[in-house]
């Protein structure tokens, strides 16, 4: 994670952590969590607020409350240079929908498409040491962050029961339409996406913490969107930005991981070249490097790493990066619109695809599939793709998974393996 922060500089935590952020993450703090436990940005809540909302015809934006002109993306862009420092936060895929000019679902008026806040002073943990960083003309101030952050033990988050709000039959169906409609030539691979839902009558900071501890996400969050906490524990790259420098790092292709280095190892080698797999995998790194294509200078478009098997705590995944040098003069909102939403949880080609999931899928994705992370003043940027993501609102907790379907995809396979990612959230 580069931030590039005007002042840094050490600060001796006043207990375990990430526990003793308890009271502060209670409060809002914005938290980018990487790698592992407590790895990450956790960010001081009073920026300035970027929020889009839907009216029923268009996307409303508001910076501080007053309305902001354009397009969200453009707003968004436009609403960079008025911080020092980075924005976190995240958009949803149905908003990524309207800017790219796809189909999707319905959003009730009022419904939030994009939260950003802009970051005055952090706090950065790497491997148990922390630093305090500020983006303004003032240094932070230790003694703010002592007297926000308090020595405390950890607390059991009550357990999960998540419940698929459609049944296995119900799924099959759904994935013979999409095979059907693949062997037409309407599309070639599309990611059917199921809600699962849960009463959680807990702390959300309780249930994010221990999350946190067991799934080690690489690209994890805990945010507060008016009211609304997205916990991400999320392991893709969606989109990085350094100077020219851009990239994706798509997912696709699953196994659960058991602990038996054999049994693992046996499983890794059987999903790399599972014919399945490796298909379903291809088409979606050709979509994203056709994606970065339409921004990127002519011919630096290139996979430089392909369908590599990555480990994480519950699962293992095929995973390759694709990278590019973006063209000159290249802003925010040209190349979001170019990337969002993201190939590996729409499919090929977007348009077809996305089509037909408006009308096959449960309900709005909302945040889930959308963006998340970060983006400084200069356009650089962490965005990561939030699968693995519960959308918490009071007591209703909803938590997706989806899978890429194919021609030779096996329904009751596509079935168990919703059950499967569902276990980084339930343990």
């Amino acid at each position: 994670m580069d931030l590039t922060p005007r002042h840094r500089r050490p600060f001796p935590l006043p207990g375990p952590w990430p526990d003793c952020a308890r009271g502060l993450l209670g409060r809002g703090a914005a938290w980018l969590h990487t790698g592992s436990t407590g790895n990450g940005l956790l960010g001081l809540p009073g920026g300035p607020i970027l929020a889009s909302r839907w009216s029923g015809a268009a996307w409303i934006s508001l910076l501080e409350g007053k309305p902001w002109p354009g397009s969200p993306w453009e707003a968004l862009e436009a609403a960079l240079p008025e911080h020092p420092g980075p924005w976190i936060g995240a958009a949803s895929f149905e908003l990524a929908c309207d800017e790219a000019s796809l189909p999707r679902q319905g959003c009730a008026p009022d419904t939030l498409g994009q939260h950003w806040q802009g970051i005055q002073q952090a706090l950065h943990v790497q491997d148990g040491e922390a630093e305090l960083w500020s983006w303004g003309e003032v240094p932070p101030d230790p003694e703010t962050w002592t007297s926000l952050l308090r020595p405390g033990a950890s607390s059991q988050a009550p357990s999960l029961s998540l419940q698929a709000r459609w049944t296995e039959a119900e799924h099959r169906a759904a994935v013979e339409t999409i095979r059907e409609r693949i062997l037409e030539g309407g599309f070639y691979v599309a990611n059917l996406c199921v809600p699962f839902d849960s009463i959680y009558s807990g702390n959300p900071v309780d249930l994010a913490l221990g999350t946190f501890r067991r799934a080690r996400p690489p690209f994890g969050a805990l945010l507060d969107l008016e009211g609304l906490r997205l916990l991400s524990l999320s392991m893709e790259g969606l989109l990085s930005r350094r100077g020219e420098r851009i990239w994706s790092q798509p997912i696709k292709g699953s196994v659960p991981l058991t602990g038996d280095a054999t049994q693992d190892q046996l499983a890794a080698e059987a999903l790399a070249a599972d014919p399945k797999e490796r298909a379903e995998h291809t088409m979606i790194v050709d979509l994203v490097r056709n994606d970065l294509g339409r921004v990127a200078r002519t011919g630096t478009v290139a996979v430089s790493r392909a369908m590599r098997v990555e480990r994480y705590p519950t699962v293992q995944h095929l995973v390759s990066t694709v990278e590019a040098e973006a063209r000159p003069g290249l802003g925010l909102a040209g190349l979001l619109r170019s990337v969002l939403p993201g190939g590996s949880v729409t499919g090929a080609p977007k348009q077809a695809v996305c089509a037909h999931l408006a009308q096959a899928e449960a309900a709005p994705r909302g945040f889930y599939c959308g963006a998340l992370g970060w983006i400084a003043p200069n356009g650089d940027l962490d965005l990561a793709l939030p699968i693995r993501t519960a959308q918490i609102r009071g007591e209703a907790l909803t938590y997706w998974a989806g899978g890429g379907i194919t021609r030779r995809s096996d329904p009751a396979r596509e079935w168990a393996e919703l059950h499967l990612k569902t276990r980084a959230l339930t343990g």
